[in-house]
């Protein structure tokens, strides 16, 4: 006769297999890292409090275990924020909305538009959005002389390094002086060109973007013919160059968020980022692989960024849609809940499938006017369905934010076709 099991007695083996459990997991000490070899040992343990499982997305995860990734855990610090910056994002505290007609935020003018979030809020998705949009800690002028966009296949390797300069100058939003400059129209411009090699020097773009619903003005100069091409407005979702970055990627995410369909928050969580960056991790005088990119690891795919420190920080999960015309049908946006920052960027085709898994790497700086701003150490896209990678490198040590003298004018289409020349 078969007996029956008492109910408590599987309660109990319940409770004694959740102890057994939590007898061997461990808080693991700063350095671990982790990797495909250990994934499965490690979980289930800990690192400041949240077990390993949690603090991987989905994609990274399937990178460790099948794409070569590996994360080198480091504390967690505090960033400190521009006391500017906060007295003008808490300023907007309660008087900013979204103009869904006129695709701005009206009662904006520095900071962060919406310095706080309620995530029951319908408009929470699109307000963190904005905020990364128009609040970024970047500066009123950033300038980096010399950076790297480093072409890689997963098999073979590098096989170009193609070196620019880039400059972000505000016209709205500015935190030293008056906010707005010139007829309050524009939102900022952007100049860009190579440096090198010689059959791309001087090759570049100058972009206009604006305070509303119009779309970016570009220009494109091509030095071999001394001529300047004014791009499509739907420039934004083109590639930059041969890269595997659109325009939309700089930084993950480069729209005006009107742009896209709509948002929808997906959480909020924990998650391995880099927010305190080694750097620099470009040195292009260096002889090797390993010295002249000590982030990166000499091994397929080439691209895995595994020098470095990956601390948790707590990111909103955003799915951002993207209008029909765009090449990705979707992008899920890990930003950061202290400031606006995007560590990580998932990109899908048009038939919903995973495509471009995008990473970038942060660190805190000091301007030369002693505004304390956020810089990028390094980025990543990688296109898994191409098995090709752009991994973005800065020279750290000639980045410029807020130096003086720096004019409206010294961003301009003249600047572009000087360069060139």
């Amino acid at each position: 006769m078969a007996t029956r099991k008492h109910p408590l007695l599987g309660a109990c083996a319940t409770v004694l297999a959740l102890s057994i459990g939590s007898a061997f997991a461990a808080e693991l000490p700063p350095g671990t890292v982790i990797s495909a070899e250990n994934i499965d040992k490690v979980k289930n343990d800990t690192f400041e409090g949240h077990t390993i499982a949690s603090l991987l997305t989905e994609k990274m995860e399937w990178r460790i275990r099948n794409n070569g990734w590996k994360l080198p855990l480091a504390k967690s610090q505090k960033v400190k924020l521009d006391p500017k910056w906060l007295k003008a994002s808490e300023a907007n505290a309660g008087k900013t909305k979204i103009n869904a007609e006129s695709c701005q935020i009206d009662g904006w003018s520095a900071g962060q538009p919406f310095p706080s979030i309620d995530m029951k809020d319908p408009q929470a998705a699109e307000k963190i959005v904005w905020n990364w949009h128009l609040g970024q800690l970047v500066g009123d002028v950033a300038i980096v002389p010399f950076y790297t966009q480093v072409l890689i296949d997963g098999q073979k390797g590098v096989h170009a390094e193609p070196i620019a300069e880039f400059t972000r100058y505000a016209m709205k939003g500015r935190l030293s002086g008056e906010a707005t400059q010139g007829d309050g129209t524009q939102r900022g411009r952007q100049l860009l060109y190579f440096k090198a090699p010689s059959d791309m020097k001087g090759i570049g773009t100058f972009t206009i973007q604006y305070d509303s619903v119009k779309v970016n003005d570009v220009w494109a100069y091509v030095p071999a013919v001394r001529r300047v091409r004014r791009l499509s407005g739907g420039a934004w979702m083109d590639p930059v160059g041969s890269s595997d970055q659109l325009q939309d990627d700089l930084e993950i995410f480069n729209a005006r968020p009107c742009w896209y369909k709509g948002y929808k928050l997906l959480g909020k969580r924990h998650v391995l980022a880099v927010m305190h960056s080694k750097y620099p991790l470009w040195n292009s005088k260096g002889d090797g692989f390993e010295k002249k990119y000590p982030v990166l690891e000499n091994k397929p795919p080439y691209w895995n960024m595994n020098n470095n420190n990956f601390e948790p920080r707590e990111v909103y999960v955003v799915e951002a849609t993207t209008p029909s015309e765009h090449p990705y049908s979707k992008k899920i946006l890990y930003i950061d809940t202290q400031f606006p920052r995007i560590h990580y960027g998932e990109a899908y085709n048009r038939k919903g499938e995973f495509w471009k898994f995008m990473e970038w790497h942060s660190f805190p700086g000091k301007a030369e006017d002693g505004f304390l701003d956020i810089r990028t150490a390094a980025g990543a896209i990688i296109d898994f369905q191409r098995n090709h990678a752009t991994v973005s490198l800065i020279d750290t040590a000639t980045w410029k934010t807020n130096p003086p003298g720096v004019k409206e004018s010294d961003v301009s289409l003249q600047t572009l076709q000087g360069a060139g020349r």
